[in-house]
């Protein structure tokens, strides 16, 4: 078994994430070109996804999820700690956007954990439309 270093400015998704099981590091990059998105690159996978998101926060500005103490410990986390949220946006062959809110991204800036939140049931669809701003 080898081991592999993983910068510190790398993610680490630990179960991965549903259905990239096997991509388990992300970069975050966040950029004022991409503003108000962020990517969510894969890295040291043999296929490396990419995800768009989004602040849930801009999408639906009451947004509120919350998280488990499972959640936190995935997470290295207590409540009180500053978390980035993301919803991931979905492309439509329309040509408009939707966002998941009912399962967003959930990464802790001081221990580059992310988690991705699985709510079965809730206030949020998993494809609310992404209104331009």
């Amino acid at each position: 078994m080898t081991t592999q270093t993983i910068p510190e400015r790398i993610v680490t998704f630990s179960q991965g994430l549903p259905g990239f099981e096997d991509c388990r590091h992300f970069i975050l990059v966040a950029s004022p070109s991409l503003d108000p998105f962020r990517l969510l690159q894969g890295a040291g996978a043999t296929t490396s996804p990419s995800f768009v998101g989004i602040d849930p926060t801009l999408v639906e500005p009451e947004y509120r999820q919350a998280l488990t103490p499972a959640d936190l410990l995935r997470l290295e986390a207590r409540e009180a700690d500053k978390l980035v949220w993301l919803a991931i946006v979905a492309p439509q062959p329309d040509g408009h956007a939707t966002v998941n809110l009912r399962a967003p991204v959930v990464i802790n800036p001081a221990s580059m954990r992310g988690i991705q939140v699985l709510a079965h049931d809730g206030p949020y669809r998993l494809d609310h439309p992404l209104n331009a701003a």
